[in-house]
């Protein structure tokens, strides 16, 4: 049995600290070293991470100075010695057997990457949120180009720690948005993928967190600075021209689509929804006409047209019938 190391940036979330440490320490999988990284927490997540540590010899603790997700995340990668690399978030929990099915997955194809589906949960709601890709197959981003699209998250992948190193990709550090960074030159350096439908991860939401932010200039400004740094990595790789429809899809639905939603419905008066369709227009211009917009659901065209036509009213109207029908379906 191959061992597996699961790392855990861990700052200021004792309330689901144990929560998640113990879905990892439930596994039925149980040749693992759980890193767990205290990067400088200021509550009792430290003391926590060691009580840990003294019942489960499969902990070990990494106390450092407070530097971020991306630090913490790249510290506790250092320090792994599995044959597998398993990126878990302190305030989201994983089903039993992902490691049980993630690695038989990677033993049987050879893959460098691991990628599954994973459970939305908030507001005690919880959604399925599949990637809808071909399963069970070794596949490259050649021929199923659908992966540069799968969600960029760390925690939705298994990683083969060889590859993992070889790339030298690694998280950017004082950068939100750290994912979205590395996720689509993990899967243009991958050889082989696999892609296992089913949900085995607990995304929690919390509003609180670093995704829930409403700092609208950092938001903006990192997430920029990110996606400037994927299209420059594709085209230092020779790849951009053959994957151009999917990069440009990809800082469509990060840099514009998906925050103008937040800031259309949060009535926050900021300049960043201009700047960014400033910044789309500038770098991909003709960007209405990407295959992947144009066979977007009706709710994406109505939503498109509301940019479109600045008819941000008729989004907040939309978002208030929504509301009001999930409560008369809640009474």
């Amino acid at each position: 049995m191959e061992l597996v190391s699961v790392v855990v940036p861990v700052y200021k979330v004792q309330e689901y600290l144990e929560r998640c440490v113990d879905s990892i320490r439930r596994q039925t999988y149980a040749n693992l070293e759980i890193i767990l990284v205290d990067d400088g927490s200021p509550d009792r997540c430290g003391e926590i991470c060691d009580a840990y540590a003294g019942e489960d010899e499969r902990i070990r603790v990494i106390h450092k100075d407070n530097g971020g997700l991306s630090d913490a995340r790249n510290a506790g990668a250092e320090e792994a010695r599995g044959k597998y690399l398993l990126f878990v978030d302190s305030d989201d929990c994983i089903a039993e057997e992902l490691i049980t099915k993630t690695v038989s997955a990677a033993e049987e194809t050879g893959c460098d990457i691991v990628l599954f589906d994973h459970f939305h949960v908030e507001g005690g709601r919880t959604e399925i949120k599949s990637e809808g890709l071909p399963a069970g197959r070794p596949l490259d981003l050649k021929t199923e180009r659908r992966l540069l699209l799968a969600a960029p998250a760390a925690w939705l992948r298994l990683f083969r720690r060889e590859f993992y190193e070889k790339s030298g990709i690694r998280f950017p550090k004082g950068l939100y948005y750290e994912d979205l960074n590395t996720a689509p030159k993990f899967v243009l350096a991958a050889e082989r993928i696999v892609y296992l439908n089913e949900p085995l991860y607990y995304y929690m939401i919390r509003h609180d967190s670093i995704m829930g932010s409403r700092n609208y200039e950092k938001n903006y400004k990192d997430k920029v600075k990110v996606l400037d740094d994927v299209l420059k990595y594709y085209k230092e790789k020779g790849a951009y021209e053959t994957y151009r429809a999917e990069l440009e899809y990809l800082v469509f639905a990060n840099a514009y689509f998906e925050p103008s939603r937040e800031i259309v419905l949060a009535h926050a008066k900021t300049p960043y929804l201009e700047r960014a369709r400033a910044y789309m227009y500038h770098r991909f211009p003709d960007f209405a006409r990407n295959p992947y917009i144009r066979q977007g659901s009706r709710k994406d065209r109505l939503h498109m047209h509301v940019l479109n036509t600045r008819q941000y009213w008729f989004m907040r109207f939309l978002s208030r019938c929504r509301q009001t029908a999930e409560k008369v379906r809640g009474r």
